[in-house]
């Protein structure tokens, strides 16, 4: 898990996170990391990252993000909630605590048990959501249960007519579903007569 780290006064304090971490130091930095890779998570700090994130937020970027600070109002944390999705207080007195609720929340908002890793794709689901390139990409109720058809049978063909008695579909909106989804990225394979079948990635 790639995670970028703006926040100078505290990355010291957070190289010992356990994931694979990037570093940037000015804003500068950060568009040119953000631009030439994707990331999973951003931490920034909240004071010179807000500005920063805002910029990523208008362009398009939805990269899960906390914020750190040493300001803790109630007006800083609705601020910061609007574009990102945890805010921790900062404390030199509770660096260690700090790390500790920072790993905490990344596992427990991607909720790695529940995750299926699909090339560069993350289902999620629990979550029902579609992680890919750091994207979050909705799924409707239908896709869902699609999704966890092919990977529950993930060694044989499903026909048509199962998919279409299981999921009470027509079969024009089951063929629609199916683009949808081998347009994200699932490779699905079709025998003619026998059915669908989500490939193997090995």
């Amino acid at each position: 898990m790639k995670i970028l780290i703006y926040d100078n006064s505290w990355s010291e304090f957070l190289k010992n996170l356990p994931f694979e971490l990037y570093f940037a130091y000015n804003e500068d930095e950060v568009y040119e990391k953000t631009f030439n890779q994707k990331f999973d998570f951003y931490i920034f700090d909240f004071v010179d990252g807000y500005n920063v994130l805002d910029n990523l937020r208008q362009s398009g970027d939805e990269t899960i993000a906390i914020f750190l600070s040493t300001i803790e109002t109630f007006e800083a944390q609705k601020k910061a909630y609007k574009i990102a999705d945890e805010f921790f207080k900062k404390s030199s007195t509770y660096v260690e605590e700090i790390r500790i609720k920072i790993d905490y929340f990344v596992k427990k908002f991607l909720k790695l048990d529940d995750i299926i890793k699909y090339n560069s794709i993350y289902f999620n689901r629990k979550l029902r959501v579609i992680y890919k390139d750091s994207k979050k990409i909705e799924l409707t109720n239908l896709e869902y249960d699609l999704l966890i058809l092919f990977f529950r049978n993930k060694d044989r063909y499903l026909s048509v007519y199962e998919l279409m008695d299981i999921l009470h579909v027509t079969k024009g909106s089951l063929k629609v579903k199916i683009s949808h989804l081998r347009k994200i990225g699932f490779e699905i394979e079709n025998k003619k007569e026998i059915g669908y079948k989500l490939k193997e990635i090995r």
